[in-house]
This record gives C-alpha cells, structure tokens and sequence, in this order.
C-alpha cells in the first residue's frame, strides 16, 4: 500500500531495520496490520500531514514529527504519539538533551491518543506529565519468533559464528551464559554486569561468558576484572538469534531505577524464544515470565540450569507458548488495529 492511499501514517525519525526497537514497534507490526487490509503505510513527508485520518509517531522526537504532528492536530486529526522509553528518566542523567526533552514534551501536548510499550512506563509519564488528557493505551512491543529468521548467511556473519563456536568449544563442560544489550552509563547495562560476572566466577561449576553488543570500548575497559572465560560478539542483526542458540542461560542484570523500572519484557523474551533459560532480575515488564523462568534466584537459577536443564524443558516450552500467543507480531497488530478503528 502506498503512503499517498493509506488513511494512516506511521512516522520514525528513522526506520533502519537493524534497530531492534523500530523492527518491533514499527515495522513488524505495520506489516502484520497491512496484511490484514488496514489502509496504512510509512509517513509520506511529501503528503500534507492532515490528508492523514491519523499518525502514529513511533521514536519520533525531531524537529519535523512536531512540526507534522501539531499540523494534524490544528487540522483536527488523530495524533497517536507513541512511547517506548522514558525520556524524561534519561533527560535527568544526561543522557537526553534539553531541545530534545523540549521535543518530546510537544509530541505530549500534540497527541490525542498515548500509547505505551509497558503499564509502568504509562504510570511514569502520567506521574511526570499529570495534565495530559490523551486517551491512553498499553501495547507492547512485537517480538521476533524463532521460525521467521533465516540463519547467518553473509561472510562475516559465518566468521563471527565460527569464532564464537571455537571459544565454546573449549570449554564443553560449562554452562554457557550470554549477556545482551545497551548501556546507558551507570543507570543500565555494563554497569550491572560486573557483579554478575563476579557471582558466575564463584559459582562451583564452570560458566562461559559470551558479551553482546556495540560497545567494545566499554567491554574492554571492564573486562580485565571479570575472574572468567568471556568472549565479545558485536551486535549483528543477521546473526543476533543464532549466536543466542549457542548458549543455555541469558543473564539479565537489571538495577531498579526510574529508566529501568519502565523498560519492556523484550530482553528475557528474546532469549526465552531461542531456546534459552534466563537468569534476571525483575522489573514490572518481567513478572509475567516468573512461572517460567529464574527471577530473583540467580545462585538456584544457574544452578538449576547446569545440573537440571533437562527437568527444566517443560517449564520453557510453556514460557515460549506464552510469549508467541501475546507477542507474535499478529497478535499485537489486534491491539494496533483497536485504537485504528476508534478514529
């Protein structure tokens, strides 16, 4: 469908696909929606904003979403300003600008309908903006299931695959542990991983480290104190789900804190879906998965998961049923096309 016959827009700042969160709070849901008929397309910058019925502006803080989203809201059209992240929790660390918080704060006044990625992220902006009148709406993030991703195929995928097979290879008999993610100072991310790898040094058996992400400055300036075998993959797209197969348990380090508390299930969900047991701390988003999985028990989880991970299947498959039936990309375009059809 093209922008110019859709009825709805979707609007990022960008919509690179190698970017998890527009794959699974744009991209994945706009084709689902597509496919079930839905007369939506990408925002065409080119149209006149109010030809729209309405937008939804998914990581959309520019200069230009404001500018387009308070065009459709003067034409008197639906604004669906839609929220992933807590900027005004990372606007206190620093790590968002005051003309961007600036930004988001207008995309706040210009909407008409908020929606939200988790409950406690909806329950933190209405505590941090209490006179916005939005119609609200919790939906989370699609995720990637596992029989929707061709293997690494490129020459440097197979490369990173084949070095990553080596160092596992090494140590056969340990429990194969993998951490994935970003890091945002001291508020997420490496900051928590140091204590985790501490504890699987300590641990009577052995435990691999494989660290994924996209900053191997950072993972070289801490490593030299971890007490373990670890290796560093960069992120990659076209290998993330396989180099997750490789491993047994995803640990997931999280300190509670108001950037934290409101982030999404995604991180255990995705390791979850590939096969793997997990291994976190909880936040709100993470609970749900508590029947399934180690939250809180990270001696008895990774020791469940050496000596017991046969025991532990059923447990698993039913934590992947569950996250395939409230997740999968169909299942959250639904939610997409409520809000769609009250405009």
């Amino acid at each position: 469908m093209t922008g110019a016959a859709a009825r709805f827009g979707w609007h990022a700042d960008s919509y690179d696909t190698s970017l998890a969160s527009i794959r699974y709070r744009l991209l994945m849901p706009l084709e689902a929606l597509q496919a079930q008929g839905v007369p939506i397309a990408r925002f065409d910058p080119a149209r006149d904003p109010a030809s729209y019925d309405a937008v939804i502006f998914s990581k959309s803080h520019s200069a230009g979403a404001v500018a387009a989203a308070q065009a459709l809201r003067a034409a008197g059209r639906g604004v669906i300003f839609d929220l992933c992240d807590n900027l005004i929790a990372a606007h206190a660390v620093r790590h968002v600008s005051d003309a961007r918080l600036a930004r988001f704060r207008a995309m706040l006044d210009a909407a008409t309908h908020l929606t939200f990625s988790t409950a406690m992220l909806a329950e933190q902006i209405g505590a941090a903006v209490p006179g916005a009148t939005a119609d609200r709406r919790v939906i989370p993030d699609a995720l990637d299931m596992p029989d929707t991703l061709p293997p690494p195929s490129s020459r440097d995928g197979l490369r990173q695959m084949a070095a990553l097979d080596r160092f596992l290879a090494r140590r056969p008999d340990a429990l194969h542990a993998i951490w994935f993610g970003k890091s945002l100072g001291s508020v997420s991310g490496y900051a928590h991983l140091h204590a985790v790898a501490d504890l699987l040094a300590a641990q009577p058996f052995p435990i691999t480290l494989t660290v994924v992400s996209n900053a191997p400055l950072r993972w070289l300036l801490g490593r030299w104190r971890w007490r373990l075998q670890v290796h560093y993959v960069g992120w990659r797209q076209e290998t993330a789900h396989a180099v997750l197969q490789r491993h047994r348990v995803a640990v997931l380090p999280v300190a509670s804190n108001d950037y934290t508390v409101g982030k999404t299930i995604n991180r255990p969900a995705t390791a979850l879906l590939a096969g793997l047991g997990v291994v976190a701390d909880s936040i709100p988003s993470y609970e749900e998965l508590r029947p399934f999985v180690a939250l809180d028990d990270w001696e008895g989880g990774l020791a469940r998961y050496y000596h017991q991970w046969e025991a532990e299947q059923p447990l698993l498959a039913a934590g992947r049923a569950h996250l395939a039936a409230r997740y999968s990309p169909l299942a959250v375009a639904r939610q997409w096309r409520v809000v769609l059809d009250r405009l």
